[in-house]
């Protein structure tokens, strides 16, 4: 019976362990998430450049603005161009990647900026030229206040559905543009998570965890949520402590030229790799005081993560078991001990 006890507690330890092992390092496999437009500099397909990749600008309600866009021909031949206005949405995989809508006849169903432009004319490049594209972005009077974007693209004029069939076109030559209406904006930004990972392929998913088996190829992973009408570009710093709240690095959060945006009803995470090196064992903690919006506001997060190497938690293992031996069958020995030599007492009286 005392066997059998053991042989379950046992049992259930290693299986702890096992899962615990098991939270380390799984990995699985999953679809690489694709950057439609690159998030500054200039953008180059297909025989056109064009700069900015993106423009942020504030028009009041009543007013128009005017938003320069340059194309080059970089190509041999001569070229012309539709200038076509799409709204876009927050990609799903959270990296800030705008997904364009490219049905022609589909508008997002809010922060439209494609509502806010009229149309363009066909531009004529030919090889080497260069051309300043207006685009004039015109808010209504009265017009709700909050934030609205959209992407400027260039399409053959030539193909009759270029503009909803070309995805890789879309994908790669457009200009962002974002726009800020002035008014009763409503600013919600929140931490949804502040997590650490690890550094995976392209093709693994980077899942959060608490206990890690190694200090290498770690990430601090903050995902901001915007429940507000207004795009945000938060900032700020993460500090990686030890378990005794001493500050061992700072980490810059969203500190590009430009800032990336949080799109309004949507998440965006910001990866950032550690480059201080960790023991090989040890308890740490993050602590994230990031800023945003026209008033300064202020938010914080933290978080604990362990690191255990493997043969730790074996030795932990080993040192469970042999407690719960001493604790169940310890007891047992002495008193079968006991008896045995009460038994040989009363046999030599006899």
């Amino acid at each position: 019976m005392l066997r059998v006890r053991l042989m379950n507690l046992f049992s259930l330890v290693v299986a702890g362990s096992i899962l615990l092992s098991g939270g380390i390092a799984a990995a699985a496999p999953a679809t690489q998430a694709t950057k439609p437009i690159a998030a500054n500099g200039s953008a180059s397909s297909s025989g056109l450049k064009i700069s900015p990749v993106r423009s942020d600008i504030t028009v009041n309600a009543g007013s128009t603005q005017i938003v320069p866009v340059t194309v080059e021909n970089v190509t041999s031949q001569v070229a012309s161009y539709k200038v076509v206005i799409n709204d876009f949405t927050a990609a799903t995989d959270e990296t800030g990647q705008p997904q364009i809508i490219l049905d022609s006849n589909q508008f997002a169903q809010s922060h439209s900026l494609k509502r806010l432009v009229g149309d363009i004319p066909n531009v004529t490049l030919s090889p080497g030229q260069t051309a300043n594209i207006n685009v004039p972005v015109t808010v209504p009077k009265d017009y709700k206040a909050g934030g609205y974007y959209g992407a400027v693209r260039f399409v053959p004029a030539s193909s009759d559905n270029a503009a909803s069939k070309n995805v890789t076109l879309s994908a790669s030559v457009g200009s962002l543009i974002l726009v800020t209406v002035p008014g009763d904006i409503r600013e919600a930004l929140s931490v949804a998570s502040l997590d650490v990972r690890k550094i995976v392929g392209p093709n693994q998913i980077d899942a959060p965890r608490t206990i890690f088996s190694s200090p290498d190829k770690l990430k601090a992973t903050v995902r901001f949520q915007n429940a507000g009408d207004i795009q945000e570009q938060p900032f700020g710093k993460i500090q990686l402590q030890t378990w005794r709240g001493k500050i061992i690095a700072n980490y810059e959060v969203n500190n590009e030229t430009p800032r990336g945006n949080v799109l309004p009803g949507s998440i965006r995470k910001f990866d950032i790799p550690f480059t201080t090196k960790l023991g090989k064992i040890g308890a740490y903690k993050l602590v994230g005081n990031f800023g945003y919006g026209s008033n300064g506001s202020l938010i914080t997060a933290s978080t604990n993560f362990y690191i255990i190497p493997f043969w730790a938690i074996v030795l932990f293992v080993l040192l469970i078991v042999l407690l719960l031996a001493a604790i169940f069958g310890l007891p047992r020995a002495i008193k079968a001990y006991n008896r045995r030599v009460v038994a040989r007492s009363q046999s030599r009286r006899r």
